[in-house]
């Protein structure tokens, strides 16, 4: 017991942090969960399939918004946190590049609608949901957590999701309120940015100031590796549901998001532990307490997975009726990917790239980019496209970052000679 005591004291601010996110974590994933079976049974399959396929849509340009900040500007926050002059030139420089990307992806998105021909006649709702793009230049989670002040996320957050609750309950009545989910979404976003920005200028008292080029462009270039690796995830994150709208209809994308909802709650410890740990493992570079990790998290994720592809039947009747139903073999397969991810967010997320091997992993994950549309490629002209066929697709891509992720840890001795 004191050396319990004594564990939790030497790392009081780790499981501070791991606590407010693990709250922050089961915000989002049971507020999302209560405005869902109400948004699916006023606006219907094919309506709330529509919105969801505006959001995939616009996620592109989030990736693009983001440009790998959340992960180089969280290294640079942490490394720097204890320095202001140096703090304010991190924070300053970020939110300069990512607005005017956030401005840039406006005018792609004017340029790319009129190539979408679903989003002929709404126009509109994919304008409204920029508010994603706006949202990650608002509310800077890298900050929050590079100085590991995780409290600040899960408060704002939990405002912003309350917001967006109650708005919905309230104001949307029928499927012609559609426009309302992405405007009740980007008030709760943009309340939430504007008081994280006053707690980083008046409460932390960081500076913003205008900064020259080279500091720009060298802020910028950290980020290149994680942007280009972001956009290989994001292939074959959103691109299944641009798929599935493009050539089926807004019913299987209401399906697929349906079943990716539900295997995203399984994810959301293992994020947990990422978040929480990677600025320690970025400062300690301890192999073995990462070895440790791994060994657990596999463990509870297994675990995690068994639990859902029992009960998967009964929480898609109870969250969308029995015309959901069709999403049952997309949750059996997609949830395959829970402990898959969780051994390629070690390999990768927490050895990698703090042992200074981002360019490897980025290599990595646009490789399992090219993996995923070579699949593409085959199966349209031989099977054609369904939700359960692109579901096996993304398993087949994430089995294969995983396995190349651990032959490099191995090729560069991070798991070999680490204890375990």
């Amino acid at each position: 017991m004191p050396k319990i005591i004594e564990t939790a004291s030497r790392h009081k601010l780790l499981i501070e942090n791991f606590s407010y996110l693990s709250a922050l974590q089961l915000l989002n994933m049971l507020l999302p969960f209560v405005t869902y079976p109400f948004l699916i049974r006023i606006l219907g399959k094919e309506v709330y399939g529509l919105v969801i396929f505006s959001q995939a849509v616009i996620g592109y340009l989030v990736i693009l918004v983001g440009f790998g900040f959340n992960v180089s500007a969280t290294k640079e926050v942490s490394i720097y946190r204890d320095n202001p002059e140096k703090l304010s030139q991190i924070v300053s420089s970020v939110l300069i590049i990512k607005s005017s990307l956030c401005f840039f992806s406006l005018i792609i998105l004017s340029i790319v609608l009129w190539f979408i021909p679903k989003a002929h006649g709404y126009v509109a709702l994919f304008y409204l949901t920029m508010w994603l793009c706006v949202y990650d230049v608002v509310f800077p989670v890298w900050y929050f957590q590079g100085v590991e002040r995780m409290k600040y996320i899960t408060w704002l957050t939990l405002a912003s999701r309350l917001i967006f609750v109650g708005l919905i309950l309230l104001f949307i009545k029928s499927p012609a309120d559609y426009l309302l989910v992405p405007i009740i979404n980007g008030i709760g976003a943009v309340v939430a940015g504007l008081a994280s920005l006053y707690i980083i200028f008046i409460s932390h008292e960081v500076r913003f100031s205008k900064q020259p080029y080279d500091v720009l462009k060298y802020y910028f270039k950290e980020a290149i590796p994680i942007f280009v690796s972001n956009v290989s995830i994001q292939i074959y994150a959103s691109s299944n549901k641009v798929i599935l709208g493009t050539f089926l209809g807004m019913a299987e994308v209401a399906y697929y998001d349906l079943g990716e909802k539900l295997v995203a709650i399984l994810r959301i410890p293992q994020g947990l532990i990422s978040q929480t740990l990677f600025p320690k493992i970025n400062k300690d570079k301890d192999i073995g307490f990462v070895k440790k990790a791994f060994h657990l998290s596999l463990l509870f994720n297994i675990f995690l997975t068994l639990v859902l592809v029992i009960f998967s039947r009964k929480i898609i009747v109870m969250l969308g009726g029995e015309q959901m139903l069709p999403t049952i073999w997309v949750v059996n397969i997609l949830v395959l990917t829970v402990p898959i991810v969780a051994m390629s967010n070690i390999f990768g997320i927490q050895l990698l790239i703090p042992f200074g091997y981002s360019k490897p992993f980025s290599k990595v994950i646009i490789l399992s980019g090219l993996v995923y549309l070579v699949q593409l490629l085959l199966l349209w002209p031989t099977l054609g496209f369904n939700i359960y066929n692109i579901s096996i697709v993304t398993i087949i891509t994430e089995t294969f970052v995983t396995m190349y992720l651990f032959y490099l840890c191995k090729r560069f001795n991070l798991w070999i000679n680490a204890p375990a």
